[in-house]
């Protein structure tokens, strides 16, 4: 096989690599986003069935020779003690709940189909970035074969099992995989930074987050989720992380799901940006359209954390022209705009306008950040006239998103 046909195959894996990553966070988002109401519906009918069941306790508790109903008040000369009374209807439920007489334990969990689903779902999100890192370091000793290190050995019934010297070095490069991926997170995160000289951007990526995360993951498989002493030790001195008591039972929350998913899409992409740029410098064009392709999605989503560490890092990269250098300053600006940061915005516009992009594009594109519909209108009219656009550039763009708002949004573009 020659250099030329290995490389562009090495090329399109590492393009598939973070494709096949955002496939399938934007798969898991979906999923918990399609069946999280359905899991709400069945807490909720969960809750109210437990408080029936609660109040008809109560009543029997309180008067047992009238309260053949629910909700039979007792007489007003019995004295009842709140605090007894609710305890001593905690433990009936308990009881109830231990035997799980006709699926108890379902119908009086308010909380276990959310729960489930993002614990679940976390555990998918973790598994995935799993998948990441491994494609990556695949893809490096595929692109660097020596790399492996001259005493690594197959035994001798290994070697019988390989047609060839290739399957052979295949073998290799999977036992270093899983020995670099057998360690910690953090260890994981060096390796990259050490073994394979990458950046991995920590002044902009929060990698405790995604880390303690990796800790949590393992509590809820292996520990039910109970906090243990290697727990512990394991996020201690973590920026920003509360690693909570040992005996204490941690959960998935939604806000904590979201928190991590954002974070691990967003260093997921740079680390593999930062790995492309790296290993194909001189075609580094088609991470630029992919950067682009990714600050867009999250803006059009309104997810502003993945949008706001991807900008942060496309300032940094060098794009190989100068459209590409325009279209992240324009979502840059975008960003800005969403966030409300006018001042910051006006000063990056002005950047914008100096730009040596010739052509209605980059009118047009100011023009739709400055609000500017007039002018907004005549360019794109422009540019689709000229070739120079199409209509259906306008269709999806963030940029464009506050103009798609108006009713004649498609007659206007025409002219």
């Amino acid at each position: 096989m020659s250099d030329k046909k290995t490389g562009a195959e090495e090329f399109c894996a590492i393009r598939q690599t973070v494709m096949s990553f955002r496939v399938a966070l934007y798969g898991i988002r979906h999923f918990v986003t399609s069946i999280g109401p359905t899991a709400d519906a069945r807490d909720e009918t969960a809750r109210k069935t437990g408080e029936r069941i609660e109040d008809g306790i109560r009543s029997l508790l309180v008067n047992p020779s009238t309260s053949t109903g629910r909700g039979v008040k007792p007489p007003g000369w019995l004295s009842i003690d709140e605090e007894e009374l609710s305890s001593t209807v905690n433990k009936i439920i308990d009881v109830a709940k231990d035997y799980d007489f006709a699926g108890v334990n379902v119908a009086l969990d308010g909380e276990l189909h959310r729960g489930l689903l993002l614990r679940s779902s976390f555990m998918m999100l973790i598994a995935a970035f799993d998948y990441l890192l491994a494609d990556i370091l695949h893809r490096y000793y595929e692109r660097y074969p020596e790399a492996l290190s001259d005493d690594m050995m197959l035994s001798l019934g290994e070697l019988r099992r390989c047609a060839d010297v290739v399957e052979a070095m295949q073998l290799l490069m999977d036992k270093r995989v899983e020995t670099a991926l057998f360690q910690s997170f953090s260890k994981q995160i060096l390796f990259f930074e050490n073994e394979l000289k990458v950046n991995t951007v920590r002044r902009i990526v929060d990698w405790d987050l995604i880390n303690e995360a990796y800790q949590r993951r393992h509590l809820l498989a292996h520990n039910n989720g109970i906090v243990n002493t290697r727990y512990l030790r394991s996020v201690a001195g973590l920026s920003g992380v509360e690693g909570g008591k040992a005996g204490e039972r941690l959960s998935v929350g939604w806000d904590y799901f979201l928190q991590v998913y954002w974070e691990a899409l967003a260093a997921g992409i740079v680390l593999t940006q930062n790995c492309w740029r790296k290993w194909f410098k001189e075609d580094s064009s088609d991470a630029d359209a992919m950067l682009v392709d990714s600050i867009d999605r999250e803006l059009m989503q309104g997810a502003v954390v993945p949008a706001t560490r991807l900008c942060l890092y496309s300032r940094e990269v060098e794009t190989r022209s100068e459209e590409a250098r325009f279209d992240l300053d324009s979502l840059f600006c975008q960003l800005l705009k969403v966030l409300g940061l006018q001042e910051q915005l006006s000063k990056e516009i002005k950047k914008l306008k100096k730009s040596p992009l010739p052509g209605n594009k980059r009118l047009t594109a100011i023009a739709a950040l400055e609000d500017d519909k007039e002018a907004f209108y005549k360019h794109a009219s422009d540019a689709v006239k000229s070739g120079e656009m199409h209509s259906d550039d306008f269709a999806s763009a963030a940029i464009y998103s506050d103009l798609r708002k108006d009713s004649d949004f498609g007659t206007k573009l025409r002219g």
